[in-house]
């Protein structure tokens, strides 16, 4: 693990300069935002399963410190939250960013793959919240904001195992964002389309709107800094699945049978 608990210690809560704790960020979107935040100066806690992709995020920047964990494990949550407690460092902002991606229908769908997205993708952000809210809310400070996706607003073909998790995840959100203001803290959701990662790699299918891993940090970095529950994009994706979840059903069907094919 990178020592850079001193500075992160030495970092004041303020509007300019902000400790950022980012779970899945080994690769992908989160390594992304890690990298993102840590070039506009700010510090960056950096979490994942994978310890040697962390380390060599960290090497990447003094800014940036390595802190592996399990996100399915509420003791490493857990454990986690009591560290940067005691060092003072308990992030002004975090972005839950870790997930699993299988795609498919049907012939996707078991038990034991739902399990596992349900872990990972869902489980893992309940974990996050029961672990970290405590310690925010008794410092009256904090945002969190979790990665879901515009999959989220509607069952689209090929998601069987992914889409109910991200729609799971919206749900939560909305519920939780309340209670969470009235704690004098901030929840956001995250809604991307489709970014190039080694997850969506695995997609056998044209994707539209399709944009890099760093022009969507830059969006997430860019929304996160205002008051708005929800950052969506692109923009014309997000309104057509909107518009397709506004469907009567036999339309709505109509269509995904078309897209399936």
């Amino acid at each position: 693990m990178a020592d850079n608990s001193k500075d992160l210690k030495d970092l004041k809560y303020n509007d300019t300069c902000k400790r950022i704790w980012i779970i899945g960020a080994s690769s992908g979107i989160g390594r992304a935002l890690a990298l993102g935040y840590a070039r506009a100066g700010h510090r960056v806690v950096a979490s994942a399963r994978r310890a040697e992709q962390l380390e060599a995020l960290s090497d990447q920047s003094d800014r940036i410190e390595a802190l592996p964990l399990d996100a399915t494990r509420i003791e490493d949550l857990r454990a986690a939250v009591d560290d940067l407690s005691v060092r003072d460092c308990l992030p002004d902002q975090t972005i839950y960013c870790a997930a699993i991606y299988q795609p498919g229908g049907i012939s996707a769908l078991s038990h034991a793959a739902a399990s596992d997205h349900m872990a990972v993708n869902y489980l893992g952000v309940v974990a996050l919240i029961e672990a970290l809210l405590p310690a925010l809310k008794e410092r009256g400070a904090g945002s969190i904001a979790i990665t879901a996706s515009l999959t989220s607003y509607c069952g689209l073909p090929n998601a069987a195992l992914y889409g109910p998790t991200k729609a799971a995840l919206l749900s939560l959100c909305e519920t939780l964002r309340p209670e969470v203001e009235q704690m004098g803290l901030r929840l956001q959701v995250i809604n991307p389309g489709f970014v190039t990662t080694r997850l969506t790699e695995m997609n056998d299918f044209e994707m539209p709107f399709l944009m890099d891993e760093e022009e969507a940090a830059e969006r997430i970095m860019k929304g996160l800094d205002g008051k708005r529950f929800e950052i969506a994009f692109p923009s014309r994706m997000a309104w057509l699945l909107r518009l397709l979840s506004w469907l009567p059903y036999g339309l709505y069907f109509t269509l995904m049978r078309r897209m399936a094919k």
